[in-house]
């Protein structure tokens, strides 16, 4: 029975002893993979540059530019949340064309909106500027 017990207790404390060093050495370990990095060389358009693949990709539906909310530009690549915000706070619109006479915008905006004008509709106003607008509490660029 001595035997036993002296038998057991070596084992368990070779087992123990064994699992606390292994945990030390998991992240000396983790860092031989043997894999190596690639460099990745990558292009950048120049940001003056507008296509119409890059502001509004696959709309299935027109926005429509006097009842949507601001989350409705969220799919075009540089109209959310600024331009966006412009937009909704510059309405209504009479024509699609209006946008472009939003006072201050920026050479890069106009060119944005003026790819994009195929994506937009104009109705009439239904929804409220404050449905259509973030509350301000909440929202970290209405200030």
């Amino acid at each position: 029975m001595k035997r036993l017990i002296r038998w057991w207790s070596v084992i368990s404390l070779i087992l123990i002893c064994s699992l606390g060093f292994l945990g030390w050495a998991q992240p000396a370990v983790a860092t031989m993979t043997g894999r190596q990095t690639i460099p990745l060389l990558a292009v950048q358009t120049k940001l003056s540059e507008v296509t119409d693949e890059m502001a509004c990709p696959a709309l299935d539906q027109k926005i429509d530019l006097n009842n949507a909310k601001i989350s409705a530009f969220t799919n075009c690549q540089g109209f959310y949340p600024n331009l966006a915000v412009l937009i909704v706070q510059n309405g209504p619109y009479d024509k699609v064309e209006d946008v472009l006479k939003i006072p201050n915008l920026s050479d890069r905006q106009k060119a944005l909106l003026k790819a994009q004008l195929k994506n937009f509709t104009v109705t009439p106003p239904r929804v409220p500027l404050d449905m259509r607008m973030p509350d301000r509490s909440t929202s970290p660029f209405m200030g």
